[in-house]
């Protein structure tokens, strides 16, 4: 069962190459780079600001560790032909089960080496801690981490539901009980929690049944894959991802001001697209959203233009694939339309959303900066940057979609 473990953790990391490198891409790397820069620029000046020590650090710390322990499942593989041709080997699932344990603990490592190292100096200044003391929270998150995945391992067996319930109760206890005792009493007390916590849910806890739910192994999975589909379907088209159509009556009127004439097609098609599919409205709201909820709470000119700006850019760059919509339709091929309004077209409804967007971010920035003039500002600064976007950008990005 180990090989097979193994054959079929390689196919599936194969896959998860091919999808993230369109994710991990140029674009990415640039806005991550700008992005991490500014805000590890605010956080340092907001450090510098707060008072030594800083009692309330602490309950956010801890905070932030709590909201990021849970991220990760147990990924188990499998596949819901399974239940039928692996069910004569459930005995040897065991074997099985550990290393996919095993494995599902690495990228949880990477989350939480980042979320540990970005609160240090938080803690630092909270604790009068120093740095050095950095390996003694990692470690104890990676327990904690252990303690939960041993746990939903646990509930992959039959009849262990409730036993789940009432030992997930337990987990959080002690793992608030250790996320505190690090900061507020030593680091070491903490790591020591979390050992007793790994080994008690590694070792000494134990299923109430030996079969296996196999149903709920499957769902569990194809919901964790599904998650992780959703998020590649941000960035390029995932076939395991499908959108539904949906009526949207209320936005007829959108669709009626269009003029019914030839040099229309595109515009119409794509705006029909637009709202009445799944994929591409709600990654545009979804976008807008979460850029306003974002610029609420900043009160700096300039880094709510680099923020603004970033969304400005995501919705852009996320939106031009609409181009290619129609490119498999037969008709679209027969009727009479010259390749050129295509772009056209994509050039008014990007024009369109992104001076929606535009104007709601000058909006919120008007009333959150501390000078209107302020918000004024970040204004035309997204107005610029999305006439940047149209005008220089997007004609270089199509011709090299088209080449």
């Amino acid at each position: 069962m180990k090989q097979f473990f193994s054959q079929r953790l390689q196919r599936h990391q194969k896959q998860m190459t091919r999808y993230l490198r369109y994710v991990f891409n140029d674009h990415f790397a640039l806005i991550s780079t700008f992005l991490v820069g500014g805000l590890g620029l605010y956080y340092s000046e907001l450090l510098k600001t707060l008072p030594r020590p800083f009692p309330l650090g602490g309950i956010i710390v801890v905070a932030v560790w709590l909201f990021v322990l849970p991220l990760g499942r147990l990924a188990t593989l499998t596949k819901p032909a399974d239940l039928i041709f692996l069910l004569a080997k459930e005995g040897q699932m065991t074997s099985y089960l550990s290393q996919a344990l095993r494995y599902s603990l690495w990228l949880p490592f990477g989350v939480l080496f980042l979320a540990v190292g970005a609160t240090m100096p938080l803690v630092v200044v909270t604790a009068n801690s120093t740095f050095a003391s950095f390996p003694y929270f990692l470690g104890m998150m990676w327990l904690l981490k252990l303690g939960d995945l041993s746990l939903q391992r646990i509930r992959l067996y039959q009849e262990t539901q409730q036993q789940v319930k009432q030992q997930r109760g337990i987990w959080f206890a002690s793992t608030f009980a250790a996320t505190l005792a690090s900061i507020y009493v030593a680091p070491w007390l903490g790591l020591g929690i979390s050992i007793l916590q790994a080994i008690w849910f590694l070792f000494g806890l134990k299923a109430n049944s030996q079969l296996l739910d196999w149903d709920y192994m499957i769902q569990a999975e194809q919901s964790r894959l599904m998650r992780i589909y959703r998020f590649i379907n941000l960035f390029t088209d995932v076939p395991q991802i499908t959108t539904e159509a949906k009526r949207r009556k209320y936005l007829d009127w959108l669709l009626a001001k269009i003029k019914p004439v030839h040099s229309n097609t595109y515009l119409y098609l794509y705006l029909r697209r637009v709202i009445r599919g799944g994929q591409y409205g709600g990654l545009y709201v979804r976008l807008t959203l979460i850029g306003g909820f974002v610029l609420f709470f900043v009160d700096e000119l300039w880094i709510s233009l680099l923020i603004g700006c970033l969304f400005l850019y995501l919705i852009g760059f996320q939106l031009i694939p609409l181009i290619n919509e129609f490119q498999y339709m037969v008709l679209t091929h027969l009727y009479p339309v010259p390749e050129k309004q295509k772009a056209a077209a994509i050039k008014k409804i990007l024009g369109a959303l992104l001076l929606v967007t535009a104007v709601l971010f000058g909006v919120i920035c008007c009333l959150r900066l501390p000078f209107v003039w302020q918000g004024g500002i970040a204004f035309l600064g997204f107005l610029g940057f999305a006439g940047l976007f149209l005008g220089i950008y997007l004609p270089g990005r199509l011709k090299k979609m088209h080449a």
